[in-house]
């Protein structure tokens, strides 16, 4: 499962994700747009979470990354994944298509 979440003022903080694809563990496809409405661009941080669901324990993050929305440009995207420590994992990544109104 992939996790979106927008983090700042607290009229920002929203959280969407995907469903769960299943028996494809190497190469996930999550076909599906989400909208957020920012109101202060400066202050909001997005957080990309990579989600095993699998587990007894509940949703474990498997990779993520966050980034300041006024880093992002328009476009198709790669966002390079990072392990709970922050560290690269290998050339893993998510290919994203971001559109900014």
């Amino acid at each position: 499962m992939l996790q979106i979440g927008i983090h700042g003022i607290s009229a920002d903080k929203k959280v969407a994700c995907t469903g769960t694809v299943k028996n494809n563990s190497f190469n996930p496809v999550w076909n599906e747009t989400f909208q957020f409405k920012i109101t202060c661009p400066e202050l909001a941080l997005v957080l990309f979470r990579v989600l095993d669901n699998r587990l007894l324990r509940g949703d474990v993050t498997v990779a993520e990354y966050c980034l300041p929305m006024k880093c992002m440009q328009t476009g198709y995207r790669m966002i390079a994944l990072q392990d709970k420590h922050g560290d690269r994992i290998g050339p893993t990544g998510l290919f994203v298509d971001i559109s900014i109104d």
